[in-house]
């Protein structure tokens, strides 16, 4: 595909802005809906949910929104609403990057090839989940134990961290007061979440269409070769992209076409994890400053993860032998696999 002309470029910028709008829209609209419908919720959330309960919910509303960043940015706005306490909220958004690691499964189900190349692409999303559950492991140990995230992020609050955008309230109000006459507020919530999941998505979308898809496989590629290489094209994609799973699935077809393999691609998966932190940020800084126990603990998950650099081959590794020698991937397999991993988002919500 070639590069777009000026037009559609313009055409891009214009849309990704709109939406940018919109994305911030929907997280007000979240915030406000769930402080009006809040005090109903509280009982139920804060004394029926166990640490292992909020991972599972957490996970599992990632799977629904496809966008850890999405279903973080509702957590806080729901912490902020009273809904869910500060230590629940830890969990699930340690839930939350477990879940997003199922979008490059997904993908990799959906591309055609052959059962060897397939598997190639599926191992994309296997690695990304390999890197995950350790890190989550570890987290939620020491949140546990320590409640460390829980009160670090309490700490900032207390600190008085100047942690808000109030300009945001003056460019969104008066919409969600036309909205609010033509919804009940049950239904605003409905709204808010489909609105914050659609903007996302296409937030990316324009993003990559102004940049031309074809032309950034390119350049991923061409700059893959070494390990901080990898790890920093990986980085500064998801930083403009603003998605941690869309900024890896573009490597599948290259990884299935054997353009690029698996071992090239998991310094760039670990830049990617660190990189897409903007729209959580931006989430929190919308919600205010109780959303800053959600926001540390989703920077602490990528920061922790760094530590993979150091010993990439032992997650190829792992990689490989759970592809090869455990499950022995095919694509039959591989749907079992996507579809254990959604039951066991499941198991730990209600267990």
């Amino acid at each position: 595909m070639e590069n777009p002309d000026w037009k559609k470029r313009v055409f891009y910028s214009f849309g990704f802005l709109l939406f940018l709008y919109l994305f911030l829209l929907s997280l007000q609209i979240i915030k406000y809906s769930f402080s009006e419908i809040g005090p109903e919720f509280i009982t139920f959330t804060l004394n029926n949910i166990n640490e292992l309960n909020a991972l599972g919910i957490g996970w599992l509303l990632t799977l629904i929104m496809q966008s850890s960043a999405a279903a973080t940015s509702a957590l806080a706005a729901m912490n902020y609403a009273g809904i869910i306490g500060p230590i629940v909220l830890i969990f699930m958004v340690i839930g939350t990057r477990i879940g997003t690691t199922i979008t490059a499964l997904f993908t990799s189900l959906l591309v055609s090839a052959k059962r060897r190349d397939f598997r190639h692409g599926f191992e994309i999303g296997l690695a990304n989940i390999v890197y995950a559950v350790p890190i989550a492991i570890i987290m939620f140990f020491i949140e546990y134990f320590f409640s460390f995230f829980s009160k670090t992020g309490n700490y900032f609050i207390t600190l008085g961290v100047p942690f808000r955008l109030a300009f945001i309230s003056n460019i969104t109000i008066p919409i969600i007061q036309l909205i609010e006459i033509l919804l009940p507020v049950y239904l605003l919530v409905i709204f808010g979440i489909i609105l914050l999941i659609f903007s996302l998505k296409n937030i990316t979308r324009f993003m990559i269409n102004f940049l031309g898809e074809e032309n950034l496989r390119k350049k991923i590629n061409k700059y893959m070769k070494k390990k901080h290489l990898s790890f920093f094209v990986g980085f500064f994609i998801a930083l403009i992209l603003t998605s941690t799973s869309i900024t890896i699935t573009l490597l599948i077809p290259l990884v299935v076409s054997r353009i690029i393999n698996l071992k090239k691609v998991i310094p760039y998966i670990i830049g990617t994890n660190l990189g897409a932190l903007a729209d959580v940020i931006l989430g929190g800084l919308i919600v205010g400053k109780t959303a800053l126990p959600a926001v540390f603990a989703y920077i602490s998950f990528s920061v922790i993860g760094l530590l993979w650099l150091f010993n990439t081959d032992l997650l190829f590794k792992i990689t490989k032998f759970i592809s090869k020698k455990t499950f022995k991937i095919s694509r039959k397999r591989a749907i079992f696999f996507v579809l254990l991993f959604v039951l066991i988002a499941i198991i730990l919500s209600f267990i």
